[in-house]
């Protein structure tokens, strides 16, 4: 998988923002995550993301994402 496929594959992809961040809102206010809007450098569109902090897995498993819940302390 490249850097592309990790990045922007099974993500929505905003045209804007401005419409990014108002669709984090809506999540949020339905009691979702944390999410935050960014700018794609790959393909330039917008993504969502978790915020700093508040992500629920780590993207570093072989095998997929491992939760955080399942990291060893």
């Amino acid at each position: 998988m490249n850097d592309f496929e990790v990045s922007c594959l099974g993500k929505a992809a905003f045209p804007s923002r401005r419409s990014a961040r108002r669709r984090a809102r809506q999540i949020r206010g339905e009691g979702g995550p944390d999410l935050r809007a960014y700018r794609c450098r790959w393909c330039g569109a917008c993504h969502l993301g978790h915020a700093l902090g508040h992500a629920t897995y780590l993207r570093t498993g072989p095998h997929g994402p491992i939760h955080l819940t399942e990291l060893p302390q």
